[in-house]
C-alpha cells in the first residue's frame, strides 16, 4: 500500500498561514457588507448586500482649468495648402493675425550667417520657472547662437544676457559686474505689470531701470514680441467646410465660463453675476462647479454644447491676452469667444469671429444680445463660420527670435530707457464696465 509522503510541520504551518492571509484578503479587503434600509434587488439579502469594492486607485490631484502654465497646447501649424484669392481677400492682416505665414530661410542663408561671424553667446540670469532645461537654437531660422549658463558668473563673456524679471528681487539679482558696452540685456516678461512683481517696478531708482536694451513681452511695442499666440488664416479646404447651421442647431446650452481665479482687478466676477440675470451662464473651476481633470478641457464635449465661451481676462493692462482666447481656435472648436480685456479685440482680430464687450454699454446690454444670437442659429452659424477661417498658432520661439535680434543688430546699440515707466507706469486700470 502507497502512502503519501511526510510533509514537514514548518511547511504545513506556512501553507497554513499562506491560506489564512488570502482567505482574510478575500474577506475583508475585496467584500464589504452596506446596509440597505427599505430596499430589494439582486444581492441583498436579509437587509445586507454584498458588494464588491473596487480596487484602490491613485488618489488624483485635483486641478483646475486656468493658468496651470500648459498654456501652449496649440503649436505652429503652416497653411500647406492653395487658397482661392477670393478667400485671401477676406483675411485683413494685423499684428496678431496673419495672413501668411513667414517663409523659413534656407540652409544655405543659415550656413552664410555662420561663415560671416562665430557664434553668438547667450546667458540667462536666472531660469524662468517655465524652462526645464537650457535654451537651444536648433530649427531657429536663425541659428548661429550658443547657450553658454545661467548665472551672473556667465554674464561677462556673453554677447546676450536674458533677464527673466518676474519675482525678481534687485538684492537677490543686482547687474552683473563688468558690463561691457557692446552687450545686449534683454528684459523678458509675459505676466501683466500688476502681477510681476519686481522690484524694479516699484523702485525708479534701481539699477536695473535703465540697464536693459531690448524688451521681449507680450507687449506689441515690444522690440521682440512673444504674446500667448496670434491666428493665422487657414480656411476650411475646398469640400470639407463643416456644415454650420446644424452645428448651430445642435447646441443645446448658452454660455460657460471655466475660471480659477475668483477675485481679479478687472471685476469679472461681478461682471458675470450681471450677465446671469438675463441669460444662463454655466461657471466651472474655483468659481462654480469643480474640474478634476488633467487637461484644459474641464467640461466634456462643452465645444458641442455651448454656444459662447467667456474668455475674461484678469485685469486690465495693454495689449495682455492670454491662452484663455487662443485655445478656443484650435481644429474643430465650434464656439464663439465672448471676449473683455486690454487688448484692441476689434483691431487686432477678425470681426465677427468673435463677440468684444467693450461694444456693449453694460452686461446687460451684451446679455440680450447673445440671448438674441443664441436664438438665430442662421446669424450665429455666420459667426462660427467667419472664426472657423483660423487657427491659433505660436509666435516664434523667445530664444530663436533673440537669436534673430543679434544677427540683424550687429554693431548697432540702443537702451530702453526708464523701463519702469514704459512697462508698468499706467499700463494697467481699473474696469469701467462694472
Amino acid at each position: 500500500m502507497r502512502t503519501l509522503p511526510r510533509v514537514p510541520a514548518k511547511a504545513l504551518f506556512c501553507y497554513a498561514l499562506f491560506a489564512t492571509a488570502i482567505c482574510f484578503i478575500l474577506i475583508y479587503g475585496r467584500f464589504r457588507y452596506s446596509e440597505v434600509s427599505g430596499q430589494s434587488g439582486s444581492g441583498a439579502v436579509n437587509g445586507l448586500r454584498t458588494v464588491l469594492a473596487p480596487a484602490k486607485s491613485a488618489v488624483k490631484k485635483k486641478t483646475y482649468v486656468g493658468n496651470t502654465g500648459q498654456f501652449v497646447f496649440y503649436h505652429l501649424k503652416e497653411r500647406n495648402y492653395s487658397v482661392d484669392p477670393d478667400v485671401m481677400s477676406q483675411c485683413v492682416a494685423t499684428r496678431m493675425t496673419q495672413c501668411n505665414p513667414t517663409p523659413r530661410r534656407t540652409d544655405a542663408e543659415r550656413q552664410k550667417d555662420r561663415e560671416s561671424h562665430p557664434p553668438f553667446k547667450v546667458a540667462m540670469l536666472r531660469n524662468p520657472p517655465f524652462m526645464s532645461g537650457d535654451p537651444t537654437f536648433e530649427g531657429c531660422d536663425y541659428d548661429n547662437c550658443k547657450f553658454v549658463g545661467t548665472g551672473s558668473q556667465y554674464a561677462k563673456d556673453a554677447d546676450a544676457l536674458f533677464v527673466y524679471i518676474v519675482g525678481m528681487k534687485d538684492k537677490d539679482f543686482p547687474p552683473p559686474p563688468g558690463r561691457r558696452p557692446e552687450q545686449t540685456y534683454f528684459v523678458g516678461t509675459w505676466e501683466a505689470p500688476i502681477f510681476t512683481q519686481t522690484d524694479f517696478l516699484s523702485n525708479e531708482n534701481s539699477r536695473w531701470n535703465n540697464a536693459f536694451n531690448v524688451s521681449i513681452t507680450y507687449r506689441l511695442d515690444s522690440d521682440i514680441v512673444y504674446a500667448y499666440g496670434k491666428l493665422d488664416f487657414q480656411p476650411p479646404l475646398p469640400g470639407k467646410k463643416p456644415n454650420y447651421l446644424q452645428i448651430a442647431k445642435n447646441k443645446t446650452k448658452t454660455a460657460v465660463w471655466i475660471v480659477s481665479n475668483c477675485g481679479s482687478p478687472s471685476k469679472r466676477n461681478e461682471y458675470v453675476k450681471e450677465m446671469q440675470k438675463y441669460i444662463d451662464i454655466d461657471i466651472f473651476g474655483k468659481c462654480g462647479q469643480p474640474c478634476e481633470v488633467y487637461d484644459e478641457i474641464c467640461v466634456p464635449n462643452f465645444v458641442s454644447t455651448y454656444r459662447f465661451y467667456l474668455s475674461f481676462e484678469n485685469s486690465f493692462c495693454t495689449d495682455y491676452i492670454t491662452e484663455k482666447f487662443f485655445k478656443l481656435y484650435i481644429s474643430g472648436s465650434h464656439i464663439l469667444p465672448v471676449v473683455r480685456g486690454g487688448v484692441d479685440y476689434n483691431r487686432e482680430f477678425p470681426k465677427k469671429s468673435l463677440v468684444n464687450t467693450a461694444d456693449f454699454k453694460s452686461p446687460k446690454e451684451l446679455a440680450l444680445f447673445l440671448k438674441s444670437l443664441a436664438e438665430n442659429d442662421e446669424e450665429y452659424s455666420n459667426y462660427l463660420e467667419v472664426k472657423d477661417r483660423y487657427r491659433a498658432v505660436t509666435y516664434m520661439d523667445r530664444f530663436c527670435q533673440m537669436c534673430k535680434y543679434l544677427h540683424q543688430n550687429v554693431g548697432k546699440t540702443k537702451v530702453l530707457p526708464d523701463a519702469k515707466k514704459w512697462y508698468g507706469d499706467g499700463h494697467c486700470w481699473q474696469a469701467k464696465d462694472i
